[in-house]
């Protein structure tokens, strides 16, 4: 199991709105528990902060939209929050915008670091060999 404060660096993820599902791409900075970073998606670019609590695998943050592709920046400023489980490879959870706590979806977000891909081919061939008769 990774340990999620020394994996800092660039996030991919996806999250389900109104049953799409988003792309994302993402930049955390995490240390000691505290989460800071900024990403972009096809509603727009966001800041993101939060926190990762190593005792229960939580991590909460909070998005806000710099710039969104809607008309008059619509969206800007408005705060979505963001509430998973860590299980070592990925967070997943569910979000909602803080205003509208019954509406949102579920995320997930993970890392995407060139290391952390080469470990995963890794382990899909180590599984494809194992189940090869």
């Amino acid at each position: 199991m990774k340990n999620f404060n020394e994996l800092s660096g660039p996030w991919a993820g996806l999250s389900v709105q109104d049953g799409l599902r988003i792309s994302e791409s993402i930049r955390l900075t995490i240390s000691s528990g505290r989460i800071d970073g900024e990403g972009t998606d096809k509603d727009g670019n966001f800041d993101l902060v939060g926190f990762y609590q190593a005792r229960n695998e939580t991590v909460m943050l909070t998005r806000i939209y710099t710039w969104t592709a809607e008309p008059s920046q619509q969206g800007v400023g408005i705060a979505y929050d963001y509430e998973g489980k860590w299980d070592g490879a990925m967070v997943s959870g569910r979000w909602h915008p803080r205003a509208h706590p019954f509406y949102g979806g579920p995320f997930e977000m993970w890392p995407a670091r060139d290391e952390d891909r080469e470990e995963l081919r890794i382990e899909l061939r180590e599984e494809v060999m194992l189940g090869q008769p």
